[in-house]
């Protein structure tokens, strides 16, 4: 039994092209992912994901192990799939649960990371994500904002660009798109059709739901500081000065 991390990182991108290669304080964003990534304590393995031979390059060059899977994919998570097969064949083993941590979260929680291959690894739930509370009625009602309600057991029963449930925000979570899979569970949703609900929402983690995979979802304080837009990196450069 053991865990991988996945880190995609795309070039393209309509707000910041060429993203991962982004100088924050001296360091690249793809950089400062996999080192907090490689932080983890449950993970056997950390890998970047890429289509890039500049992010491929450059994540050689600084010691990293990286993957560059071929095809077109219509998501991030169907991009890791096809990179855990190239991971196993060099690594010559198997991975029985794998993480995808966003390639533009220089400020992951890694302590996140391990709890989500713990509950994957101690409940054998299929799926396992982050949410946090929302703060404030103008997140409640941001379509950039996804809102999710959970069962009893913590497990998702819908996730929305949409405010919901009606009645307020004290009764939703926000959630934080970092994902953890069994591996058997990953290979079957990358082989799925997008589903309605998915292509409504634009959410990829509806396809799970509809069609019956349990997303197990934890709590933590906070959302991510992630790099969306350039001047995304002078947020993060200041977050990091008060850690210096």
């Amino acid at each position: 039994m053991s865990g991988v991390i996945v880190i995609p990182a795309r070039w393209a991108s309509t707000r910041f092209p060429g993203k991962p290669l982004a100088v924050i304080a001296g360091v690249s964003l793809i950089q400062r992912v996999y080192e907090r990534a490689a932080r983890s304590v449950g993970a056997a393995a950390v890998y970047v994901a890429t289509d890039d031979d500049r992010i491929f390059d450059h994540v050689l060059a600084f010691g990293g192990k990286v993957v560059r899977p071929e095809g077109d994919f219509q998501s991030g998570t169907d991009r890791i799939a096809a990179a855990l097969d190239l991971i196993e064949t060099i690594e010559r083993r198997a991975f029985t649960r794998v993480v995808n941590v966003q390639g533009d979260e220089p400020l992951i929680d890694v302590r996140s990371v391990d709890a989500i291959l713990d509950v994957l690894a101690g409940s054998g739930v299929d799926m396992a994500t982050l949410a946090c509370p929302i703060e404030s009625e103008e997140e409640y009602n941001s379509h950039d904002v996804v809102k999710v309600v959970t069962d009893s057991h913590d497990d998702a029963l819908y996730f929305s660009r949409a405010p919901i449930p009606y009645g307020g925000h004290r009764a939703a979570q926000r959630h934080v798109g970092l994902y953890g899979y069994q591996s058997a569970v990953l290979r079957a949703f990358a082989a799925m059709a997008t589903s309605p609900l998915e292509r409504a929402e634009s959410l990829e983690q509806l396809r799970a739901l509809q069609n019956g995979f349990k997303i197990r979802v934890l709590l933590t304080t906070k959302p991510h500081l992630g790099v969306d837009r350039p001047e995304d990196v002078l947020r993060v450069e200041s977050e990091l000065a008060k850690h210096a």
